[in-house]
């Protein structure tokens, strides 16, 4: 999610996808985006008039990136269990070892202080993402390379909160911890 912004309205959520994977929704504020940015709350307020809409705005940009990734994944024409794991490196390079939280779990550690709207687009996302890993699992499951009980559903989400717990855990206990925890999650599955 690191590319350049070309407007005002890119910067603003550019800074503000920072802002949340660093400090967390519900702990930066316009006054904040428009110190950094050196513009007035004023021009914030043109482009999301509450923060509600900046933090859709959001979750639309995060669900891009992601889209943007699995489509590339898909196009690589790799194994499931290849694609899987480089969306794990992915998510590994993207969050680990730069002080920050995966944006999605940033959102969802402030879900009981947001509004219904952004409730919906949070959810929208997170099914995103799960109805992604759970392709990718059928299609492994169908090839022979990946074995697992139940629904692909299922399994995707305990990829995902595995992954995201792991990412959190290793803010504190170093990245090893994501990495074994992902080498173990994919090893379960090839069995």
């Amino acid at each position: 999610m690191h590319n350049r912004p070309k407007n005002r309205k890119q910067q603003i959520i550019a800074l503000g996808l920072d802002f949340l994977q660093t400090h967390g929704y519900e702990n930066f504020s316009y006054q904040d985006i428009s110190r950094e940015l050196g513009i007035t709350k004023a021009s914030i307020h043109h482009h999301f008039p509450k923060k509600c809409d900046l933090g859709i705005a959001l979750c639309e940009a995060i669900e891009e990136w992601h889209e943007n990734q699995f489509r590339e994944l898909r196009h690589n024409q790799t194994s499931a269990l290849e694609t899987l794991q480089t969306y794990m490196d992915q998510l590994a390079t993207y969050v680990v070892g730069e002080s920050r939280v995966c944006p999605l779990s940033s959102l969802q550690s402030d879900i009981t202080l947001l509004p219904d709207a952004m409730y919906q687009a949070i959810k929208r996302l997170d099914q995103h993402e799960i109805d992604f890993i759970a392709e990718q699992l059928e299609r492994g499951r169908e090839a022979g390379e990946l074995h697992f009980q139940g629904e692909s559903e299922n399994q995707a989400l305990i990829v995902v909160l595995s992954c995201k717990g792991a990412l959190q855990y290793a803010r504190i206990h170093g990245d090893k911890v994501f990495s074994d925890t992902v080498k173990q999650l994919l090893s379960s599955m090839k069995q």
